[in-house]
């Protein structure tokens, strides 16, 4: 079956031009059909005007809620990144309440992991769940974490790694939640739904044309370029790092900029 996982390699733009083609060849089809049947009495072209009102305004609600929902994980996303940037500068601050040699130590593995998370904010992590990146991502993270068990080892009753290794954590947690996010789709099943209601309300747009003996194409046009930017739209809004509507990675890279100034004097 095709999944979603395919459609999100494909291009937008050439996801909006076969929407698109599939709209005009919908309302052609219909109206071909419609043509056959114009002789039919009054009531029938009634009734498929009143059917064809119905799909219309079933495929708007569909756009309008698609559109909510690809907004909402888009703005999701983008908060998730401010509270990971938040995370790992909460950590690496509390990194300089480690005595050395674990102070230096963290300093490096915290400039390496914010950019591997750098990294990972791009298309390919997507198609690759087994990324050479990730492994590295689980390595690093696991390092910080020993060389706070390890200052927590030489003292139990010390504060300090005790309050870098809260952050920790919550440094991690943040990573999760943003990568959930990033993997938070719009379901595929209500694009291929919005797809199938366009071209049944083009098909039957034409159909009611055919029927009425005469259609404007100028119309057709319009409706089907309509829909084909709304589903433009919501496809641009759940691909975060690319196409037109992105998200920023400016809060990691202020915090790479701070990692990279060093750690406050003990």
């Amino acid at each position: 079956m095709w999944s979603f996982a395919v459609l999100f390699t494909v291009s937008t733009w050439v996801v909006g031009f076969i929407v698109f083609l599939a709209c005009l060849a919908a309302a052609e089809v219909g109206y071909l059909l419609g043509r056959r049947g114009a002789k039919s009495g009054t009531a029938k072209k009634e009734h498929m005007g009143a059917v064809q009102a119905a799909v219309a305004a079933l495929l708007g609600l569909l756009l309008a809620f698609s559109v909510s929902m690809a907004v909402s994980r888009f703005e999701a996303r983008k908060a998730a990144v401010v509270d990971e940037a938040n995370a790992v500068g909460t950590a690496h601050l509390r990194a300089s309440l480690l005595p050395e040699p674990q102070r230096s130590q963290a300093e490096r593995v915290f400039a390496r992991y914010v950019e591997v998370r750098l990294e990972l904010a791009r298309p390919d992590w997507y198609l690759n769940a087994e990324h050479d990146l990730r492994d590295e991502e689980t390595a690093l993270q696991q390092q910080q974490w020993s060389l706070g068990a390890e200052v927590a080892e030489q003292d139990r009753r010390a504060v300090t790694s005790g309050l870098y290794l809260e952050a920790l954590n919550e440094m991690i947690d943040s990573a999760a939640r943003r990568d959930h996010g990033l993997r938070n789709h719009v379901p595929e099943s209500l694009i291929y739904l919005i797809g199938a209601v366009a071209m049944l309300t083009l098909g039957l747009m034409g159909y009611v044309s055919g029927l009425a003996g005469g259609r404007s194409l100028t119309a057709v046009v319009v409706l089907s370029l309509m829909i084909t930017a709304v589903l433009f739209v919501i496809l641009d809004f759940d691909r975060p790092y690319r196409g037109i509507l992105t998200v920023s990675q400016l809060s990691m890279v202020e915090v790479q900029e701070t990692i990279e100034r060093g750690l406050p004097l003990p």
